[in-house]
């Protein structure tokens, strides 16, 4: 067929006008699929939607090519413009230049999750030591925490077994361990940790403490005050130790010493950044910190309100010298002062033992008691703590919903999953083993009742075989691996309303586009009827 734009019928060629035209009409819809094709294959991630309008056919242009001079070509530069449609892309070499300068532009930016994920795709790849340092040497240092807590348990463990002895409640402690084993083992970790961050300190330089990406590097700091504390722990106070002194002042020092390793349980700390399970219920944790506050706000006011109130409903009791003394002193106990009062309610609401604060009042001074503690229990340890427990779970998913960066990583994992599991379907439809899929390979595979119930699962639908592997191959008749996947991903589960919206402004374009070549298709007639071709149109 001849080409609509470069090859015109000539005045003798009447017999081919009707061709010719249907040829121009099938030639913009081809332009137009492929417009709406690109558009659907294109990622919408980080792309703007640039204008994909075609260069059409003006009135004038059809008109002149009806009245032009036989064979007169038209521009074939013309030609290509009006046959391709318009898309700004980019070399990679382009990409690169705008993704270092990006980089270089957002060094003084403030990040927040979702700009710290974009600005680590766009950023340039770190050295290896420094890449090392970020990411690997984390995970060796999380083991190296975890066995330093283990050391601390059996520590604290050989410490109760010596404690037994001493109260006389036990022969003998543990013989396995020693205090110079345990002081040895400490110094070796303090090395390691002194060493972690003299090298984080080196190689990072300014982004030890503030990290374009991550923002101030708080657990760095952390590690730094950690190392500082044990500086003064194992290497300062031995030394204000051994230089002697009052025996009132070295009592100081080893109480000091004493306290001081409390802190070193502290290090756990360090676990929940290494591992992603840890680090996800930290953040939505302390995302969902204002929540919390306010929930213990109000069970703090209705504690003090119930404390107050029994408190000095007893008052009267405790101050009777009629009544029993050991009831007096029992209820003096729990409800005597507001101190006493509010830890008992604390008690009651938090720890389920009312009974056994109840219970006393009830029996000891008057059982019409329960008139108060009845609708407590019934309102506030039932009603509002599962009401405040709800909203504290409500406001912890939306927490962590709505936070970025745990957003994109759970869609990229779930994303890395559902390719993986498309992989294996199509490695297992794939039976010469060529890493193509033929039509008939592929409408075999998809007619069998276990492929379609493992599509289902993925949320994919299949209905029509044969235009599904249209789309899929991409016009070449056989689809690899990598367009097997893409396309069952973006079939997957229901349309979205962007796709919606892209295809009706698509459509709308389409639209105008072929009204516009049916006006020009009219304007060629006019020009033809009014030229030579009239008598030869009438006798078609």
């Amino acid at each position: 067929m001849p080409s609509p734009e470069c090859d015109p019928p000539g005045p003798g060629d009447s017999s081919n006008l009707e061709e010719w035209l249907v040829s121009l009409l099938d030639h913009k819809f081809a332009q137009q699929e492929t417009v709406i094709r690109g558009l659907l294959e294109r990622k919408p991630q980080g792309q703007s939607y640039p204008d994909r309008t075609l260069s059409s056919f003006s009135a004038e242009r059809i008109a002149n090519m009806g009245t032009a001079s036989p064979g007169s070509p038209m521009d074939d530069s013309q030609s290509e413009a009006a046959g391709e449609p318009m898309y700004p892309f980019r070399s990679d070499a382009t990409s690169d230049d705008v993704a270092r300068t990006s980089s270089k532009n957002m060094v003084r930016k403030n990040t927040a999750t979702l700009g710290a994920a974009v600005m680590s795709e766009r950023w340039d790849p770190d050295p290896p030591w420094k890449s090392f340092i970020k990411k690997r040497l984390d995970g060796y240092m999380g083991i190296v925490v975890i066995v330093n807590m283990i050391f601390m348990v059996l520590m604290t463990q050989w410490t109760g077994s010596r404690a037994e002895v001493y109260l006389n409640l036990t022969q003998d402690h543990w013989p396995f361990f020693s205090q110079e084993f345990f002081d040895i083992s400490e110094y070796c970790f303090y090395v390691l940790y002194v060493a972690d961050v003299a090298v984080r300190a080196v190689v990072l330089r300014r982004e030890w403490y503030y990290d374009p990406q991550e923002g101030f590097m708080y657990l760095n700091m952390f590690d730094m005050g950690l190392v500082a504390l044990s500086t003064i722990e194992l290497l300062v106070l031995p030394a204000v130790l051994s230089a002697g002194g009052t025996n009132e002042f070295q009592a100081s020092a080893i109480r000091v010493l004493k306290l001081m390793r409390i802190y070193r349980t502290l290090r756990v700390v360090k676990t929940m950044h290494v591992f992603r399970q840890l680090k996800l219920l930290v953040r939505t944790c302390v995302a969902s910190i204002g929540a919390l506050f306010w929930s213990l706000v109000l069970l703090l006011l209705l504690n003090i309100a119930f404390a107050l109130m029994i408190s000095q409903a007893l008052q009267t009791f405790i101050l009777d010298d009629a009544a029993d003394l050991d009831a007096r002193l029992q209820m003096y106990e729990f409800y005597g002062s507001f101190t006493k009062s509010f830890y008992t309610i604390f008690e009651v609401t938090h720890s389920g033992s009312w009974p056994s604060r109840v219970r006393p009042v009830l029996d000891s001074v008057d059982a019409w008691y329960a008139a108060l503690f009845l609708p407590y229990i019934a309102l506030v340890v039932f009603a509002v703590i599962r009401v405040v427990t709800a909203l504290f779970i409500k406001e912890t998913l939306a927490s962590a919903a709505n936070d970025a960066e745990l957003v994109i990583e759970e869609t990229r994992r779930y994303a890395l999953e559902y390719q993986k599991k498309l992989e294996e379907l199509f490695k297992f439809v794939d039976e010469d083993g060529n890493g193509q899929l033929s039509p008939e390979e592929f409408v075999e595979a998809m007619s069998l009742p276990s492929v379609q119930q493992y599509m289902k699962f993925l949320d994919v639908s299949v209905r029509d075989v044969r235009p599904l592997f249209d789309i899929l191959s991409e016009g070449d008749g056989l689809i690899t691996i990598t367009e097997f996947c893409k396309g069952l991903m973006q079939l997957k589960g229901q349309a979205r309303a962007l796709d919606i919206i892209i295809l009706q402004h698509e459509n709308a374009k389409l639209t105008k586009r072929c009204e516009d070549i049916h006006r020009s298709v009219r304007k060629v007639f006019q020009v033809i009827s009014s030229s030579g071709w009239a008598g030869r149109l009438q006798e078609m």
